[in-house]
């Protein structure tokens, strides 16, 4: 499907889509001129409006935040050829019961003691913009698109990419 295809209220359908099927994601903080990646695990709500993720007081990433609370997050899933990036808000919480509906068993990897820790914490990320990249499904159809392209002279359509407004 193309840009002129698909409506602004299906491309931002597909980009919530996007961060709910790719779940794991890298965000980005700044730190006076220097910006910080590191992979998170994301709970989508499109209900709430906002990206949930648990957070360890412990790092660098909640004290970036509540410094400058602009943040980047991004998705990838190389196999499938689809990208996104999401630029936003984010905001530290202690919200118990949030941390306690985002709970499951994977995080005693990081919290031993359980979701009573008091070094966990809520990240809250409000998104304001996405772009995604929502490419063919196999590599052979990337290669074969690209290969045409050469022999042809014609631009390479690897996809939709489409920028849309998340607010």
């Amino acid at each position: 499907m193309s840009d002129n295809e698909r409506t602004t209220a299906e491309a931002i359908d597909r980009a919530w889509e996007m961060m709910e099927d790719m779940r794991i994601c890298m965000l980005v903080t700044r730190e006076g001129e220097t910006l910080r990646a590191r992979p998170m695990d994301a709970h989508p709500s499109r209900e709430e409006g906002c990206i949930w993720f648990l957070s360890d007081r412990r790092g660098h990433k909640d004290d970036e935040i509540n410094r400058d609370p602009q943040a980047a997050l991004t998705f990838a899933h190389p196999g499938n050829n689809n990208y996104l990036s999401v630029s936003g808000q984010a905001e530290v919480s202690d919200d118990r019961a949030k941390i306690d509906e985002l709970w499951s068993d994977m995080n005693k990897a990081f919290w031993p003691n359980g979701k009573t820790d008091p070094n966990i914490c809520v990240l809250r990320f409000v998104p304001e913009d996405a772009e995604y990249w929502d490419g063919p499904s196999s590599s052979i159809g990337v290669m074969f698109k690209m290969m045409a392209a050469r022999l042809t002279g014609a631009p390479t359509d690897l996809g939709e990419n489409r920028k849309v407004p998340l607010d």
